[in-house]
């Protein structure tokens, strides 16, 4: 083989292996994702009802629709950080009770979760430990 084709045919594999990593990644990236939350520590006690789940999409979704596949009785808020306005941002759960406004933009409430936001999900305390799909765009479904 000459050299010219010992360059190409490292060019070429260099190529494929940079594909199918970034084809891989970008696989991860726009898939929606499952979380481990539940609402009772590990010994039993309540307590640790309070999990990192973050959003992983470049786009927006809605809180209803994040939340869409998790038990309603189950959770009652999600938080993100607004980092440009420094302050956290909330969206409370209105089958548990909580009146509607209190999810206003004007009351601090989110309208939509900026995609690579990092959320926070609370649970119900003693709410069992479970795995919840979270989804991550508008157009997704829990199936």
């Amino acid at each position: 083989m000459s050299w010219i084709h010992r360059k190409a045919l490292a060019v070429v594999v260099a190529g494929a292996a940079i594909a199918t990593i970034l084809g891989a990644t970008l696989g991860i990236a726009v898939a929606k994702h499952t979380s481990t939350v539940g609402g009772v520590c590990s010994g039993g006690s309540p307590g640790c009802n309070i999990h990192y789940v973050g959003a992983i999409k470049s786009g927006s979704v809605s809180p209803d629709q994040f939340t869409k596949c998790i038990p309603p009785a189950n959770w009652q808020a999600i938080y993100i950080w607004d980092g440009p306005n420094q302050r956290w941002q909330h969206f409370f759960n209105t089958a548990n009770g909580v009146p509607t406004y209190v999810n206003s933009t004007s009351a601090g409430g989110i309208s939509a979760i900026p995609g690579f936001s990092g959320v926070v999900l609370i649970m119900t305390p003693g709410a069992p430990t479970q795995e919840v799909t979270l989804l991550d765009l508008n157009n997704e479904s829990c199936n």
